[in-house]
């Protein structure tokens, strides 16, 4: 049996978007990368500065809280598969091919997932994302 993550990333390898789909990741990217750039003097930015690239312009998407959310999976996806495909030097493509794989990790998580306390924001570390360390032992969840 294939595993989830050789699947996805086949998938995703694979990808061969059309030019409706083209046009939507380059809308996407633009937007995010407006909204990340209105929030580079922010205080949070700022305290994101230690951070690699891709994670302190996933935190600079997330702060004015203009991002998309994609309801099924509960993800933020542009504001962690923009920065993720900048980072890595992709593009529409990318960007196409992380948001899809986030998109079905997410919403095979579900709604149940983020219900029990455990939002996009903390599923981060799945494959296609920005990279950062993921939760585990002595990772504490922030109190709403």
């Amino acid at each position: 049996m294939t595993s989830v993550a050789v699947t996805l990333a086949r998938w995703a390898a694979d990808l061969q978007p059309s030019p409706g789909e083209e046009e939507l990741a380059h809308r996407s990217l633009l937007d995010t990368v407006a909204v990340t750039l209105a929030a580079r003097d922010h205080q949070v930015t700022r305290l994101a500065a230690g951070l690699p690239d891709g994670a302190r312009w996933a935190v600079a998407g997330h702060v004015l809280d203009f991002d998309d959310l994609h309801m099924p999976s509960t993800t933020h996806i542009s504001a962690v598969c923009v920065p993720t495909a900048l980072a890595t030097g992709g593009g529409p493509r990318a960007y196409l091919a992380a948001a899809g794989v986030m998109a079905r990790l997410g919403t095979a998580l579900g709604w149940r997932h983020y219900s029990a306390g455990r939002p996009a924001r903390w599923r981060n570390w799945l494959p296609g994302s920005t990279p950062t360390r993921p939760p585990g032992p002595g990772t504490t969840r922030p109190r709403r």
